[in-house]
């Protein structure tokens, strides 16, 4: 595997709820990938249910709010390493980090 590696942080497909949240990469096995959610769930995975770990402005997303620690539909407004503002359908933002999105893509 010539893209991912041991300690990677990612965006992985949690098939529970079609979501992606972010994980770490903790051991690569040719095809397969182990992986550990933020939450401490662990599965082995393969590359194509990775995303990278990053979000781009205007990109629209889910965001754990801080103050309720609920999900909410959310725009992107900017992102730069592990920080993101994000906007909430009210007009109001708030600044996050990236271990606080979840998106879902669509087929």
């Amino acid at each position: 595997m010539d893209y991912w590696n041991e300690g990677d942080r990612v965006f992985a497909y949690w098939d529970e709820d079609d979501y992606f949240y972010p994980a770490t990469i903790l051991n690569i096995a040719e095809e397969d990938i182990f992986i550990r959610f933020d939450t401490g769930e662990e599965e082995w995975t393969q590359e194509e249910f990775l995303e990278e770990y990053a979000v781009s402005a205007d990109e629209e997303v889910e965001c754990k709010a801080a103050k309720d620690g609920q999900y909410y539909d959310v725009t992107v407004r900017s992102a730069g390493g592990d920080r993101v503002e994000v906007e909430f359908s009210d007009g109001s933002t708030e600044w996050t980090t990236l271990n606080r999105i979840r998106f879902y893509i669509e087929e």
